[in-house]
């Protein structure tokens, strides 16, 4: 169950989908719904949210970081990545870099020059 969650984020890119759901993910693997959870409790030592949220700020921080999308608005890279909100986005990004995806965004430009 572990390598078919991990599978199911780093290729599959579940998180994507902005309304993913544990039942959704575990449907997804064809396991049962306790079965994953134990996992992600017991084996990676995170929940749920924490699990899929620090793959959606990883895609973030890429995008962020990629010249072919200077152009694109920081929500619109939030949006992207699976956030549902601008909110939970900037929230989110902060709890797991210790700054919001604009200043992310402004730091790293300034460390290319």
């Amino acid at each position: 169950i572990e390598q078919k969650l991990t599978t199911a984020m780093s290729k599959d890119k579940a998180y994507l989908e902005s309304q993913l759901s544990i039942q959704d993910l575990a449907e997804r693997i064809h396991a049962p719904l306790h079965h994953v959870s134990q996992v992600l409790n017991e084996r990676l030592n995170k929940n749920f949210y924490d699990f899929v949220n620090e793959h959606r700020v990883a895609e973030a921080r890429t995008q962020l970081l990629d010249p072919k999308k200077s152009h694109y608005t920081v929500l619109a890279i939030g949006l992207d990545a699976g956030f549902n909100s601008k909110t939970t986005f900037n929230t989110v990004f902060k709890k797991y870099t210790g700054m919001t995806p604009t200043e992310f965004r402004k730091n790293s430009k300034q460390l290319q020059r």
